[in-house]
Order: structure tokens, then sequence, then C-alpha cells
């Protein structure tokens, strides 16, 4: 990695470079953002499931509330429309995104709602 002409006094020429974060478009991008992904999951009190590592499970009480995680996209489910308003919430302050509301579609699949809230 070499630094632009003029960033660097020339005594700092022959320094090596630590690099903080990852890199857009490198190898291990991927890797990095997924393993903040889960970080930041369990500081919201989601379980990974053990069969799907894209499923999360968040259980308050009885209620339960599931996300499902696919590269850029974030579908949040549960019976209780108030506690999958509220879990969703948490998630966009600590990651940018946007609300686009109530699913119709995700992953190319068409949505019916019949009961259960999905956001």
């Amino acid at each position: 990695m070499e630094l632009p002409e003029g960033f660097v006094p020339p005594h700092y020429k022959k320094k090596v470079l630590r690099l903080l974060h990852t890199l857009y478009k490198l190898k291990q991008a991927g890797l990095a953002w997924w393993n903040e992904l889960n970080k930041s999951m369990k500081k919201l009190d989601f379980k990974q499931l053990k069969t799907d590592s894209g499923l999360f499970m968040y259980k308050k009480g009885n209620t339960i509330v599931i996300a499902i995680i696919y590269v850029d996209n974030a579908l949040f489910c549960g019976p209780s429309k108030a506690l999958v308003k509220k879990v969703k919430a948490a998630f966009m302050k600590r990651w940018e995104c946007c609300n686009l509301g109530e699913a119709k579609e995700f992953l190319q699949m068409n949505i019916h709602q019949n009961g259960c809230h999905l956001q």
C-alpha cells in the first residue's frame, strides 16, 4: 500500500502502515462485516440459530422475534408488532439502514402475512 504524494512528510516515507479497518472489496471485508453483525446481535440479546447462521432469535417472556439476515437484507418477524418494532429500532440504531415498512417481498419471495408481523 502506497500513500498518495504529499500525504506524508518525507521522514515517514519508510514507515510501515497498519490497517485498522478492512477496505471495500477486500476478500476479508465480508467476514469482518459478518463478525460485526454477530457482535451487535449478541448485544441486542439475539441468539444465533445453530441450524442456519443467518437466523437470529430474540426472546422476551413467551414472545419471540426472528431476524433473518442475508447479505445486506434483514427481516424481523414475530407475533407482537410492538416488540418487532422495538427490536428493529434497536437494530437500526447500530446499523445504517432504512426502514421499508411491512414486508411484501424478501429475497424474491412474495410474502402474505397471516397474524405475524414482518418488517
